[in-house]
């Protein structure tokens, strides 16, 4: 990846995530000012497409930093690496699980080159 598209996707990730994280911060503003409404707790387990230590590290502290989840355990004796994540307003799990791999997404597409994305595609079953 060249460095400009470099610089427009690290653009682009951090705008979208500091929208997620605004939003976020709503939703657990919003269940501090009227408690009990919509707090459905879950925990899911996520398979990564992250391999390096940066990169897992840095999926790790985003969602710690977001106001509603955690990053509770980290599995890499298997083929992939898993993460499991708490989530503080998830009454649908598979939703919860869908915008970790979002979030996983945006953050491996600046932080990549595309040989790395072609390596990973190859490694896939």
């Amino acid at each position: 990846m060249r460095p400009r598209n470099r610089i427009t996707a690290g653009l682009s990730f951090l705008g979208w995530f500091s929208a997620e994280f605004v939003r976020a911060n709503a939703v657990v503003l919003r269940e501090v000012l009227t408690p009990g409404h919509s707090v459905e707790p879950a925990i899911v387990l996520v398979s990564l497409r992250s391999r390096s230590r940066i990169e897992i590290a840095s999926l790790m502290s985003l969602l710690s930093l977001t106001p509603g989840t955690l990053a509770l355990n980290l599995t890499t004796g298997s083929r992939s690496p898993e993460l499991t994540v708490h989530g503080m307003h998830a009454a649908d799990p598979e939703t919860l699980r869908a915008s970790v791999r979002e979030l996983e997404d945006r953050l491996l597409a600046c932080l990549r080159t595309p040989a790395d994305e072609h390596q990973d595609e190859e490694e896939t079953p």
